[in-house]
Formats: C-alpha cells, structure tokens, sequence
C-alpha cells in the first residue's frame, strides 16, 4: 500500500502533463501583409479600391498533432479589411494620394482584388509536423473602358517537430500573403496597362 500511495503522486503528474501536451486550442491570426514596392504610377491618377473574401469557408485549415486534429485556424478580422489596408498603403508608395470612386471619371483607374484561396494544411509525420500555405488572388483592374486580370499564386512550406504556435502562424501566413500581394503589384503587365491608359 505504501508503494501504491508513493506512485500515485508520480502517476496523476504525469497523466496531467500528458493531458496538457496532447490539447490543441484554435488559433485565430492577424493578417497585415506588407507589400514591396518601388514602382510609381501616372501623376494624379484617382483610385478605386474594392476587395472580395471568395473563400467557401472563414477556416483557414486545422492544427494537428500526434493526438487530435480539430483545433481550427482562422482570420482574427474580415480578410477583405487587411487586403484593402494592405494595397492602399501600397498604392500611396507608388504615388497615390487621390483615393475614391470613379464612377463618372473618366480617367479614373479601379482595382479589386479577389482572394481565391488562403489555405493552411498540416500533416503530422514520425517525428515532425510539415504545414503547407496556400494563397491564389486575381488583381482587376478597370481603366478607361478596359479590364486587365491578372491571377496571383503562391506557396509555402514550415516543417518543425512540434505545432506551430499562434505567433509563428501568423508570421508565416503574413510572409505569404505579402509576398502574392507583392507580386500582383509589381506586375509588369499590370503596370503597362495602366501607364498605356488601359
């Protein structure tokens, strides 16, 4: 009995510390992509910017471990928010101070970003976790009678034998966001119809 009594302290520790490593919690990220850019666009072009979130469902994809895999991911704020944040900033790098609808202005310039996809997509392995990310965007441009679109896509991978935390994810989803989002404003067919006048 004593032995029994002894061992029992040991046990309830070690089946508590189990309990709280195999306990996934959801995670919810703050998307702020920052977007790279040294290009300028025509002296006082107005803009129009519009953005749509046309992803199926709000979850971005699942955590997993060893032991459960329910644990969602998902956006702390409306996508369409940080997109819009994200590309006026841009825009003003690049020489925009004259934001605005355009309806009735013939020289005015409208862009609408679209976001197809932003996916996360864990795998649990032998001795590490693999998360694969995912974003597919189309940038819409309206100039002067005539529509440009252009589809963005981008991928990346983080391998690390525990789940990444809240902290690491929403850096990452940041660096991929950003560098789509970058890409989609530093094309050069973008820049050529809007510098052509469409």
């Amino acid at each position: 009995m004593i032995h029994l009594k002894r061992l029992a302290g040991p046990l309830l520790l070690l089946s508590l510390a189990l309990t709280g490593c195999t306990s996934l919690s959801p995670q919810q990220v703050e998307l702020q992509p920052r977007i790279d850019t040294r290009q300028r666009l025509p002296n006082g072009l107005q803009v129009e910017l519009d953005a749509r979130d046309l992803r199926k469902s709000p979850v971005l994809g699942y955590r997993v471990s060893h032991f459960e895999q329910n644990a969602f991911l998902t956006l702390a704020r409306d996508a369409r928010y940080s997109l819009l944040s994200s590309a006026h900033q841009a825009l003003r790098q690049m020489g925009v101070y004259r934001f605005g609808a355009v309806a009735g202005n013939p020289g005015g310039l409208k862009l609408t970003l679209l976001l197809d996809r932003l996916s996360y997509d864990a795998s649990q392995h032998t001795t590490q976790q693999q998360v694969l990310m995912q974003m597919e965007l189309r940038l819409v441009a309206d100039y002067r009678g005539r529509t440009f679109t252009g589809r963005y896509q981008s991928q990346k991978e983080y391998r690390s034998p525990l789940p990444p935390s809240e902290a690491k994810n929403q850096t990452l989803l940041n660096e991929l966001a950003g560098d789509t989002l970058t890409r989609a404003f530093n094309d050069p067919k973008l820049l050529d119809f809007i510098r052509r006048g469409g």
